[in-house]
């Protein structure tokens, strides 16, 4: 019995899209997740915005600032913050430099899904 090899992906080569001005993004799914990768640009700022999705927030490289409701959140390289479902959340890009962003949402989400057809995955269905 022959077995699928598993794709291998690297970030770089991952297609992108600029989501708004200085926010250029990257996605990668599983069955039930999707990975995120921003890179954050001088002056970028995302609008307030709400979602039924858990999502983990995480700073890999850089410095941001980001608002949960009322809380804001100084963000250097290797911050982590867990954004819970419905929680009014934006993000205010770095002062100098590019920061890289990595965000994991749950469940999955079906309106990031037409950017990760170039992944050649079996994927469950159900």
């Amino acid at each position: 019995m022959t077995k699928k090899e598993i794709p291998v992906y690297n970030w770089e080569t991952i297609p992108t899209r600029e989501m708004r001005p200085g926010l250029i993004h990257s996605d990668f799914r599983g069955n039930k997740v999707v990975v995120g990768r921003s890179l954050l640009h001088p002056g970028m700022v995302s609008k307030p915005h709400k979602h039924v999705y858990e999502q983990i927030f995480m700073i890999l490289e850089g410095r941001v600032t980001l608002h949960i409701e009322d809380q804001v959140i100084d963000c250097p390289a290797g911050t982590i913050v867990r954004i819970p479902p419905n929680a009014m959340h934006w993000a205010e890009g770095p002062k100098e430099g590019v920061a890289v962003n990595l965000d994991v949402w749950t469940p999955y989400r079906e309106d990031y899904g037409e950017y990760t057809k170039y992944q050649t995955d079996d994927f469950d269905t159900a």
